[in-house]
């Protein structure tokens, strides 16, 4: 079962749509200016000091509706970018940017790279690798060629004194028997050097912290939900489970682990 692309149309025989991005009105809501910003953010710290890549090939690695995709042919114009998630509704979104009309785009999972061994020169995975099953790294490694390069930017699990923070991690603590760890509430920063197996060596590992403002306890939840990230916390739909809700403004940290790595060659 193969992804197929023509063009910039997306294609594929199997609906590869999971998690909280399973339909058009969660890609809708996740394809928000706000998040546009965040994300290109990101993509500005994890690119500083990349490289070189002035030519070849690369891949963006759970591309959504394109964000870090845009950033990366603004960022690296000598290198044929493309774009891959397992949303179909995420990828419908990127499809119909202007920018990004040129660049192919394929649905399928990070698990299961439809693209011959050594297909790459670098791939990037802006804050998307947290989504990815066992197994994605293997796949990068057999894409990416001698020589090639791996960026990624990852949330970490680490304690803020943020008052956004300090509330969400009451609210989990206090139903903690309603929920499952799961793999998406993001790393621990030494697990980061592990992420790609083989003859690699890490060039660059450190962890940033980006402050956001939201007006209410409302706004917060309405933007980790639009991201995912209350999902990726409590499952399916725990998150209504939060109860009281604080007024007032509320800062929210985001601890983001940053990797450059390269295959020996």
């Amino acid at each position: 079962m193969r992804p197929s692309i023509l063009g910039n149309t997306v294609a594929s025989d199997r609906d590869a749509s999971v998690g909280p991005w399973s339909d058009d009105e969660r890609a809708r809501r996740y394809d928000c200016p706000e998040n546009g910003d965040f994300y290109r953010s990101l993509l500005t710290r994890l690119a500083a000091d990349a490289g070189p890549f002035e030519g070849g090939r690369g891949l963006d690695l759970g591309c959504g509706t394109g964000f870090a995709t845009e950033g990366l042919v603004r960022a690296f114009p000598g290198v044929a970018w493309e774009g891959l998630d397992v949303s179909a509704p995420m990828l419908a979104r990127a499809a119909r940017k202007p920018s990004l009309a040129a660049i192919p785009l394929r649905h399928a999972a990070a698990e299961a790279l439809p693209f011959a061994a050594g297909s790459f020169d670098v791939v990037v995975s802006n804050f998307s690798w947290h989504w990815f099953g066992a197994g994605a790294g293997d796949e990068v490694l057999r894409v990416l060629r001698p020589g090639g390069w791996m960026l990624v930017s990852a949330p970490l699990r680490h304690f803020s004194s943020a008052e956004g923070n300090r509330w969400l991690a009451r609210r989990l603590h206090a139903r903690r028997g309603n929920f499952r760890r799961l793999g998406s509430q993001g790393l621990r920063i030494e697990e980061m050097t592990s992420l790609l197996p083989g003859e690699v060596r890490t060039q660059r590992l450190e962890s940033v912290v980006i402050e956001e403002r939201f007006p209410d306890a409302a706004g917060l939840l309405a933007t980790l939900e639009s991201r995912g990230s209350l999902h990726a916390i409590f499952g399916a739909d725990g998150w209504e489970a939060l109860g009281e809700r604080p007024a007032g403004g509320l800062a929210f940290e985001w601890h983001v682990g940053l990797l450059h790595m390269q295959v020996r060659a």
